[in-house]
């Protein structure tokens, strides 16, 4: 519970200087509603008791004098309303930016380590989730309590006795509510957890169809998709068996009050200790009063569901950064050369704990404007070595240096502002094929680039041509992953977001390696162009790609 509590303190601070506002827009709309209730009450009470005494004498008054009340509060609590829906709004709006933005600034080692579908599951499942303490369960539950505070004093003015035996009811079914809150929130996590594994399986088979079509995989990722979804099915039984028992006591209790209520009620009318309409009045009290009562009880356990949502993203928001500097004294590089890589070592440690150096004391110098190809068998690194040099990960031993400046004395945005990066598969959004070129110039929006820049970054990676051939041109839309478009068309676009940057370092990981020979081609003449003023890196396996480079180093 102490830990509950902690989760809900932290997750109601996200809210920062409009926390009073959000709080004081549930209290107004909460008290507004409830005086409405108590003016409803007045208004009952008055006819009843008019009705009984045959005396309308000051009825028409007293009726029109509390309408005027009931309209006031109307107006408060839809005021209250209004600014709370507002506010709320706000904050779950400021809990999916925290959330995303807390993505951008993980070391990418967290998204090599864990599975694409776990971060959707907490940017949506879950920030929806506790995103509800905002926009529904903690306005319920606050307006439970106050409510029920604000009914018991016209009840126990009319009649203590008759409300006490009303509250003692209440209490009792808002203890049997209560224990159904651990189980509740255990539910609640293990429902969680399944929606992220089955959200994770999901994406493995929409991400791997060709496979699954080519292969004769259907069956068996069928049969462990629907392990998941029984699996998680069973959760939701289970939480809807616990809602149904909670429901149904929630009504036996209701059912004892009311025939409690009923037998007090007349035995205090025959003893003249209370008139009709006052036990008229007592029991429309009652009515709202029972409701937001057994609120409490029903709201809690959801509330405890929704916090253990927000444990989840607590957790991930306390994930590790991204460091900016490697805080070590730097060392004063050799000039005249590009790239400097001094008694490198390293290993992936923390992904495999007891794992090897995968580099080993690796030297090497690449003197600026120079084209060097990186050669080696599969596995030797020399993927590792690129997110080396972007600073994805940092050396377990030695020292690389770009341009001058040694890493251990730049940030991480220093070091990838002086390298452009082509992957081996490049990755293109699912817009304009102008927007993904533009994408190289970071430092202002895609829609600020002028097109003579797109436009001439395109020629140079041998892109224009096809693109102008395409039926939108620069504005066709590449479409997911760019499936519009074949692997030799892409990578010559991801060339040419790479020649827009402009970084004095072009880094290439095989970017030919799944090219048919007329793509490598294209794709080769356009490498040439580009890497006349820019020192280039580009990791290799083909004949044809490694005779290009000035000098070749080999990896392992």
């Amino acid at each position: 519970m102490k830990k509950q509590y902690s989760t809900f303190i932290w997750f109601m601070g996200l809210m920062g200087k409009r926390l009073p506002l959000y709080l004081a827009a549930v209290l107004v709309s909460t008290l507004g509603l409830a005086f409405e209730r108590i003016a409803n009450a007045r208004i009952v009470e008055a006819i009843v008791s008019a009705a009984q005494t045959r005396e309308a004498q000051g009825l028409l008054w007293s009726v029109a004098i509390t309408f005027i009340l009931f309209v006031i509060a109307r107006f408060i609590w839809r005021f209250g309303i209004i600014h709370y829906n507002i506010e709320a709004r706000r904050g779950v709006a400021t809990l999916e930016k925290l959330v995303f933005s807390k993505a951008m600034r993980l070391p990418y080692a967290y998204y090599e380590q864990h599975h694409s579908a776990d971060f959707m599951s907490r940017l949506t499942f879950d920030t929806e989730r506790a995103g509800d303490i905002y926009s529904s369960r903690l306005r319920r539950l606050l307006a439970a309590v106050i409510s029920s505070a604000v009914y018991l004093v016209p009840m126990f003015c009319y009649s203590w006795q008759l409300t006490l035996c009303l509250l003692g009811v209440s209490i009792l079914s808002l203890t049997v509510n209560t224990l159904f809150t651990t189980p509740m929130k255990k539910v609640g996590t293990k429902l969680s957890k399944q929606h992220s594994v089955m959200l994770e399986k999901l994406t493995n088979i929409l991400a791997g169809m060709e496979l699954i079509k080519v292969f004769p995989m259907g069956k068996t990722m069928w049969a462990d998709y629907s392990a998941s979804n029984e699996a998680y099915y069973g959760t939701q039984v289970r939480s809807a068996k616990l809602t149904a028992a909670l429901e149904s006591l929630n009504a036996l209790f209701d059912l004892t009050g009311a025939l409690a209520f009923l037998g007090l009620g007349i035995s205090f009318i025959s003893q003249n200790r209370i008139n009709l309409g006052q036990l008229t009045a007592i029991y429309t009290l009652y009515g709202s009063f029972r409701y937001v009562f057994l609120e409490i009880g029903l709201y809690l356990p959801q509330m405890m569901n929704c916090i253990a949502n927000a444990e989840r993203l607590h957790a991930f928001l306390q994930l590790e950064e991204e460091t900016d500097h490697i805080f070590q004294e730097p060392n004063k590089p050799e000039q005249g050369y590009a790239v400097t890589v001094d008694n490198l070592s390293f290993s992936y440690e923390e992904a495999l704990p007891g794992q090897k150096n995968l580099l080993e004391h690796l030297s090497f110098k690449i003197k600026e404007n120079s084209f060097v190809a990186l050669t080696g068998e599969s596995g030797c690194g020399k993927s590792t070595l690129t997110k080396l040099l972007l600073g994805f990960y940092e050396p377990k031993e030695g020292q690389i240096c770009i341009c001058g400046k040694d890493y251990r004395g730049c940030s991480k945005k220093e070091i990838r502002d002086m390298i452009a990066y082509v992957p081996q598969e490049p990755y293109l959004y699912g817009v304009s094929i102008a927007e993904n070129i533009a994408y190289g110039r970071s430092a202002v929006s895609p829609k600020d680039v002028p097109m003579e820049d797109i436009i001439a970054a395109a020629k140079a990676a041998n892109a224009h041509d096809f693109i102008t051939e395409l039926p939108k041109g620069y504005q066709t839309v590449a479409g997911e992953r760019g499936n519009t478009l074949s692997g030799g068309e892409k990578q010559r676009i991801a060339l040419a977001r790479a020649v827009l940057k402009n970084a004095p370092v072009l880094l290439l990981d095989e970017a030919t390696s799944a090219l048919d020979s007329e793509s490598e081609k294209l794709v080769n003449e356009a490498i040439k162009k580009v890497c006349q003023n820019h020192t280039t890196i580009m990791i290799a396996h083909r004949s044809s790609t490694i005779a290009m480079a000035d000098e070749v180093i080999a990896i392992g």
